[in-house]
């Protein structure tokens, strides 16, 4: 006799159901015209500046390590650009940094810029209206890229719509850019929200961006309109929801005001201290002048079951025939190797590569699910000669610079990504070493062939991984009752006094027992 179905069940699936049917939907069919970057060759102020500091036909780099740096390098190619600025982000929150981004696109806007600003749709729920009110402004464009197309705050209605269409909304637009009159350009790990720039009392990421001059540039910004003019991206006025033209000016005079009184605050000023773009356009700071690839997936990407892995990010990556011989650096805030990578891992050691990995450890990862997936690799690894360094939540003062903390938080978080290779080659971008940013996800980045921006980014990866600031995971091999038995334990040194783990550090019962949890689930593809 077949199963009556449950009546509660029912009732839920129903409202579920008229939840969803109630809520508001994109329009689908709003106008979305192509538009381009300014040609590279276009006068602008900036094309002036550069034009004594960048030889024609090459490129410059510098590295952006602290957060204060990173955050006054995008105010300032906001506030010297002319024509056109040119904005990619996953995340952009509606915090202090972000609101002092937003007053800085704004006021470029007022002055005649056209601003174009694509942000992935997962996090923009809440920030409807917001979003509306900047694309009222006759200079700003605003559009939202793979979006949900019922628009709800309800986690009810969210979570069906995310189950209902899971292939497509599970594949995110990852990448990060800010280019201003195609002439500079900034890429690398950050989003825009307060803990990526040292502006959060709770948690401060350890990231790492790298402003581009030059003919680097241009390529930069053909990635840009691939995303911008490609079918996953949709625009601001297909939300629905209106931003009138009162709401424009009230919102960019609270902005401005906003603005000018957090600049004038000990963070503003930290902020002045830390531009280096007066710098490099003077030529007090000197460019790292080098050639460079730009790396990038398909937007399509988010939007087929498959793509050639040549397309992919890592297929290019393959293709530039960049094959250490001595040493290998990964630094991934998220580090899943997966088969493939593990296979690209053991094929180096057994030529006599040094592999050296930097990721978080459990106590610091802001993502307990994806550092179960590393937890299980990590015996492999050790078993292989990888070198693991697990970054401490919080790191004892003992000279040098390891990342741009602010007094006060409470702990740090490694988000940065990159890679070098026998320091030579150095990939700066968005992309993590793991199964989403490979197979789901959409990544960038650059990868210079420089060995002093190599060396520079070595030596801060070392500065981290001294035993007061990381944590070195071994391999313990013991016999128990005539079985063979391998374990791990953890040595850092903590106020000059070298210390030993035998459980995962800095954490709670707990917390070890939920890692053992999400280490069973079969789950390795998304994370």
């Amino acid at each position: 006799m077949p199963r009556r179905p449950d009546p509660l069940a029912c009732i839920g699936l129903a409202t579920l159901l008229l939840l969803a049917s109630c809520a508001p939907t994109l329009n689908l069919d709003a106008s979305r015209p192509a538009s381009q970057a300014l040609s590279s060759q276009a006068d602008s102020p900036l094309k002036d500046r550069l034009a004594a500091r960048i030889p024609p036909g090459e490129s410059g780099f510098h590295l952006l390590q602290g957060g204060h740096a990173a955050l006054a390098a995008r105010l300032a190619l906001a506030q010297r650009a002319t024509r056109t600025l040119d904005v990619q982000y996953y995340l952009f929150h509606n915090d202090t940094t972000g609101k002092l981004v937003a007053a800085s696109l704004l006021s470029a806007a007022d002055r005649g810029v056209r601003v174009r600003l694509l942000i992935d749709d997962i996090d923009t729920a809440d920030k409807e209206l917001g979003l509306a009110t900047l694309n009222a402004h006759p200079n700003i464009q605003v559009r939202l890229f793979n979006p949900f197309h019922t628009r709800s705050t309800n986690l009810l209605v969210k979570g069906w719509q995310a189950l209902r269409e899971r292939v497509r909304l599970n594949r995110r637009m990852h990448n990060k850019l800010f280019i201003a009159d195609n002439q500079l350009g900034i890429a690398g790990g950050r989003n825009i929200g307060d803990e990526y720039f040292a502006a959060d009392d709770k948690l401060a990421f350890v990231d790492l961006d790298v402003v581009a001059a030059g003919a680097i540039v241009d390529a930069m910004s053909q990635s840009f309109d691939a995303y911008w003019n490609s079918a996953a991206a949709v625009p601001a006025s297909a939300l629905p929801v209106r931003a009138s033209d009162q709401r424009l000016q009230r919102t960019t005079r609270i902005l401005n005001q906003f603005r000018a009184r957090h600049l004038d605050s000990d963070y503003g000023r930290a902020l002045t201290a830390a531009d280096p773009i007066p710098g490099l356009l003077r030529g007090t700071i000197p460019w790292q002048i080098a050639h460079a690839d730009l790396i990038v997936d398909p937007p399509e990407k988010v939007l087929r079951h498959s793509e050639s892995s040549s397309r992919l990010l890592m297929g290019q990556l393959a293709g530039l025939g960049i094959n250490p011989t001595r040493h290998a650096l990964i630094v991934s805030a998220y580090f899943v190797p997966g088969a493939t990578g593990m296979a690209y891992l053991e094929y180096w050691r057994s030529q006599g590569v040094q592999v050296d990995v930097l990721t978080n450890a459990y106590a610091a990862s802001d993502v307990p699910i994806v550092h179960a997936g590393y937890a299980n690799y990590r015996i492999p690894l050790l078993e292989a000669g990888v070198n693991l360094y697990e970054l401490k939540p919080v790191a004892e003062p003992i000279g040098g610079r390891l990342r741009d903390l602010p007094s006060g938080s409470s702990r740090a978080s490694l988000h940065a990504k990159t890679f070098v290779f026998d320091d030579e080659h150095v990939f700066i971008g968005s992309f993590n070493f793991d199964p989403r940013s490979a197979l789901l996800n959409t990544e960038m980045g650059l990868v210079i062939h420089s060995p002093e921006l190599a060396r520079e980014v070595t030596a801060m990866a070392e500065n981290a991984m001294r035993p007061e600031r990381s944590f070195r995971p071994r391999l313990v091999v013991e016999t128990r009752d005539n079985k063979v038995v391998k374990r791990l334990q953890w040595t850092d040194v903590h106020q000059g006094t070298e210390r030993t783990f035998d459980l995962e550090p800095e954490t709670t019962p707990i917390q070890r027992g939920l890692l053992r949890v999400l280490q069973a689930l079969p789950i390795e593809d998304y994370l």
